[in-house]
């Protein structure tokens, strides 16, 4: 069992490779630190984090998280700033919505959404045309279509305590048409208000945060702004490699963990 400063390491690096894959891939950090929580930290510490604690510590990580992959991203430099105000909104309803009712559902009710929107994610991944094969659709009759579908992402993020970047960057591209680089920066924009919300409700539900939070969010903002560049770098096939990787990966352990009687 680790202690003291050990445990403090142990919880920066989580943090630090949650915020660098945020910065990298436009996701939220939380799809990796999620699972991370639940799994490796008892491992490396021998206590147990119950989910909400989790997914209250995702939360927070992932609003700082988003907040630095921004000022890097620069998203309103290809998004007018009403399109973002828009997405953000919408995701930021659902969200807090999703933050109330999770300290209402069991754990394994909690898994199981997880799981199910990590399947999702990556079945968009997989399936989505080719970059530069979907045209831009961004007419006002697409207005309710992006309404009802950041919505959504934003009450299971508020649920699970991930900034669901892992779903509006297929859903930016795949259904609305939006350009690789234009759906990473503006997935960390709409994230932050969101995860602002839905950590403030969490900690106003719960009465507190985890005592690891601290050094999480640390590590988080360094790593979320060495990410954001090298973005640039990778380009569209490469994120969508590396996305569709980390989420195979998450799903399968959620998978064993569910099998194993987890939540």
């Amino acid at each position: 069992m680790m202690h003291g400063m050990g445990l403090d390491g142990v919880t920066l690096l989580l943090g630090c490779l949650s915020g660098f894959l945020s910065g990298l891939l436009g996701i939220g950090g939380g799809v990796v630190l999620l699972p991370a929580l639940l799994y490796l930290f008892p491992l490396l510490h021998g206590a147990r984090l119950s989910v909400f604690s989790a997914t209250e510590i995702s939360m927070v990580q992932v609003a700082f998280a988003s907040l630095t992959g921004i000022l890097v991203h620069r998203p309103s430099a290809h998004v007018p700033l009403s399109r973002l105000f828009f997405w953000a909104g919408s995701a930021l309803a659902g969200g807090a919505a999703g933050a109330f009712l999770s300290s209402r559902l069991s754990g394994r009710t909690i898994l199981w959404i997880f799981l199910l929107e990590t399947i999702l994610a990556l079945t968009l991944l997989l399936f989505r045309p080719r970059e530069g094969e979907v045209p831009g659709r961004r007419d006002p009759g697409r207005l309710p279509g992006e309404f009802f579908a950041l919505s959504a992402i934003g009450l299971s993020s508020g649920i699970l305590g991930v900034g669901g970047g892992f779903l509006l960057y297929p859903v930016l591209t795949l259904l609305f048409g939006y350009p690789s680089f234009v759906a990473v920066g503006s997935s960390l924009a709409v994230m932050f208000p969101m995860a602002a919300v839905a950590a403030t409700t969490k900690v106003w539900v719960s009465g507190g945060l985890p005592s690891q939070t601290v050094t999480i969010v640390a590590g988080a903002l360094v790593g979320s702004f060495l990410g954001a560049r090298f973005t640039r770098r990778l380009g569209a096939s490469r994120i969508r490699l590396f996305q569709g990787g980390l989420l195979l990966l998450t799903a399968l352990r959620v998978v064993v963990g569910l099998a194993s009687g987890g939540g």
